[in-house]
């Protein structure tokens, strides 16, 4: 029974199984729940297949009348037991194509198929950079090189990011199914509010008047939040009345708290735990920084706060350049004297300055990385893998019709 008798079989209604290695907070699980919103009643002929247990994105997702079920592994833990199970789950609900979201949920997905006479087409998602492969885990390592060997057997292959395409195909992902499909924006969630600076300063007790720097991010050495720390310790030496406020998993006691003792500012630099509620805070943000080292492909983060109207200062890692465009500062990563000089000049454009160059950031999101935008990107893409069949040429070169402006 080939693909075609399989497709056939199966009528007019596409149905998606999206293979995920978590459902827990992250840029890839966000962009999987976001999607499956948007979609609206059509998010029903999609289904959600977690490697690991079933966590706070995966509720989010199951609430939405989509069904979410798991594989129940431990992080690291893998076993021929959870390989039967999910090519039994793929068997019985026979899906018309199976689309898989990061690393492991890849090769989860690819693997569900070898072998099979009435396999689907595979997709994958790749939402990570790779800027060398040495700064992953060992075991990372080894599922990114596995990717790289088995990327030939899948129809398509999408990035978030330009850079990420090129990275990953440098060490063998197979160039001839890749395309890029920028992360999207819920312009609707994250737009500006009038209350947000409010809100923010009740719950981080900043006094009013101060300038607020901000940044949305778990702890993790690659986001190189210390250094924000220390380019804000070096403004107020030089009499800017600035707070740091860093919100996200880890923040409040990672190495930004531990930076601002260290250099005696811990009064101005507020650290908030992860919250569900960012899309009321962003917006109370004067600027949003992104300091990041390494790791970053399209980080949500900077699109989030761009959408609320917040200017933006990032440094030059993934594709942040082609994200913020001329709407904010784009610096060298790991250089302090530059986060500082730059988010310097944004506190000297003074709030009506900001003010337009965080509206030009919103029209840039609302007119490139909207939702509507992400739908058809995928509609597209899986159509064209159905017409392809499992191992069809890749003919849609999206990397070239993202249609991004400067």
């Amino acid at each position: 029974m080939g693909f075609q008798r399989y497709k056939q079989s199966k009528g007019s209604d596409m149905k998606v199984l999206h293979c995920i290695t978590s459902t827990g907070f992250g840029g890839a699980q966000i962009m999987l729940l976001r999607y499956l919103r948007a979609l609206g009643q059509r998010a029903h002929d999609h289904s959600v297949l977690s490697l690991m247990p079933q966590d706070a994105i995966g509720q989010e997702i199951a609430s939405l009348g989509v069904p979410v079920h798991d594989l129940g592994l431990q992080q690291g833990r893998y076993s021929v037991r959870a390989l039967k199970t999910l090519r039994q789950h793929v068997r019985h609900t026979q899906p018309d194509l199976i689309h898989g979201w990061m690393y492991h949920g890849n090769l989860a997905a690819r693997l569900a198929t070898i072998a099979s006479t009435a396999a689907p087409p595979v997709l994958w998602a790749v939402h990570h950079s790779l800027q060398d492969i040495h700064n992953e885990r060992r075991s990372s390592r080894f599922f990114i090189r596995s990717g790289a060997a088995l990327s030939g057997g899948v129809s398509g292959i999408s990035y978030c990011a330009q850079v990420s395409a090129a990275q990953h195909e440098a060490i063998g992902f197979a160039s001839d199914r890749s395309i890029v499909i920028p992360n999207a924006i819920d312009t609707d969630e994250f737009r500006p509010d009038a209350e947000a600076r409010a809100r923010l300063g009740a719950i981080a007790g900043i006094p009013d008047g101060r300038i607020i720097i901000g940044n949305v991010g778990r702890d993790h050495p690659m986001k190189d939040q210390a250094r924000m720390v220390a380019a804000i310790a070096r403004l107020l030496e030089l009499g800017y009345d600035v707070q740091g406020v860093l919100i996200g998993t880890g923040q409040d006691v990672g190495s930004a708290r531990r930076a601002s003792h260290e250099l005696g500012i811990s009064d101005r630099i507020s650290t908030l735990s992860e919250r569900s509620d960012i899309a009321k805070l962003v917006s109370g943000f004067d600027i949003f920084l992104l300091p990041s080292a390494w790791g970053e492909a399209f980080p949500l983060a900077v699109c989030e706060a761009m959408a609320c109207g917040v200017p933006s200062v990032v440094t030059d890692v993934g594709d942040t350049g082609l994200i913020v465009g001329e709407t904010g500062a784009v610096i060298p990563p790991s250089d302090t004297e530059a986060q500082a000089s730059a988010l310097a000049k944004m506190v000297d454009l003074g709030p009506s300055g900001r003010k337009a160059m965080g509206a030009a950031a919103r029209d840039r999101i609302c007119q490139n990385f909207s939702m509507s935008r992400y739908i058809d990107a995928h509609d597209q893409w899986y159509h064209e893998a159905l017409s392809q069949g499992q191992r069809g040429a890749w003919s849609l070169n999206m990397a070239s019709k993202t249609g991004i402006s400067k």
